[in-house]
């Protein structure tokens, strides 16, 4: 199912291939599915779930557009407007002590040396938010 869905995805160009055309096409058969989603899985883009932008506690006057894929969590700066900005902020999942959601707010805890930091983001899809954390980090207790 993952090496169907990874094909359409690569089809209907979803993320980016830039550099690792041909180690596609090489690995693209049925036969090599598993070096295929590797490949794939090493793609900028790939499994990446981007939400709308939203209030963030940890900017001023500002929202954030929060992504998260099995490698990291990306925070990337924008205006109220959702129009992005520069700075964009990536956290390994191995920082993450704790997250969860209260009605439209999702939060989650970086801690870093002997500093922790808790961002909460205001937004209808905190649920979602919420549900996309749960299943990644399940997703990488069965890798390790």
């Amino acid at each position: 199912m993952l090496y169907q869905q990874a094909v359409e995805d690569l089809m209907n160009k979803k993320f980016d291939t830039t550099g690792k055309e041909i180690e596609l096409k090489r690995t693209q058969h049925i036969s090599t599915q598993k070096d295929f989603l590797s490949v794939v899985q090493s793609c900028p883009g790939y499994n990446v779930v981007v939400f709308p932008h939203c209030a963030c506690d940890s900017r001023k006057d500002g929202h954030v557009i929060l992504s998260v894929s099995f490698q990291k969590i990306s925070i990337q700066a924008c205006s109220a407007e959702g129009e992005k900005q520069e700075q964009i902020k990536n956290f390994a999942w191995q920082s993450v002590s704790d997250y969860g959601s209260d009605g439209d707010v999702f939060h989650f805890t970086i801690s870093k040396s002997n500093s922790e930091r808790k961002i909460s983001l205001t937004t209808p899809f905190a649920n979602f938010m919420l549900q996309s954390f749960d299943r990644i980090t399940e997703s990488r207790k069965c890798d390790t």
